[in-house]
């Protein structure tokens, strides 16, 4: 096989392998929703994180819960979303495109949905979006543009998909 032939085959390989940042909620504790009711969310920070990408966490999670809990986020009995990031890392660009595993982007968090006064959590879980793609495309990768847009899914997707266990 000539040089060509192999460096092409690298490069190929380099743009189409790694990880993305599709992994879902684990829900330690579970309870039935009335999806019905409305959701009201709340994302904090226990780590360093940029205010741009917390705002837009709390704008995109609002969005998504309310495409799944279609009722009013402002009664009374709405539940409570509070969702913390506790692990933030942007990674480095030229690190993810020169090898992948390198230069990884990390999101980790919890989740806890609470209901009634005093609120009670009636379910709780983690989730770690890793995004660890190599090559052009983990060079070109962003934590605004391909890890940060997956949590709101991911979280709406728990909820809808564990609402009767």
């Amino acid at each position: 096989m000539s040089k060509v032939r192999i460096i092409g085959l690298m490069c190929v390989a380099s743009v189409l392998t790694g990880c993305m940042a599709t992994q879902p909620v684990k829900w330690t504790k579970t309870a039935p929703m009335d999806m019905k009711k409305g959701g009201k969310v709340a994302v904090t920070a226990s780590c360093e994180m940029p205010p741009s990408d917390l705002t837009f966490l709390q704008t995109d999670l609002q969005q998504k819960v309310r495409e799944v809990l279609s009722g009013n986020p402002d009664l009374p009995d709405a539940y409570k979303i509070e969702v913390k990031i506790t692990k933030y890392d942007k990674g480095n660009a030229f690190a993810r495109f020169m090898l992948i595993g390198l230069g990884q982007m990390y999101l980790y968090g919890t989740v806890e949905v609470k209901q009634g006064e005093p609120p009670v959590v009636i379910r709780e879980g983690d989730f770690q979006k890793n995004y660890c793609v190599g090559g052009i495309a983990g060079g070109m990768a962003s934590m605004q543009k391909d890890v940060l847009p997956t949590v709101g899914k991911a979280i709406a997707d728990a909820i809808k998909s564990q609402q009767a266990e």
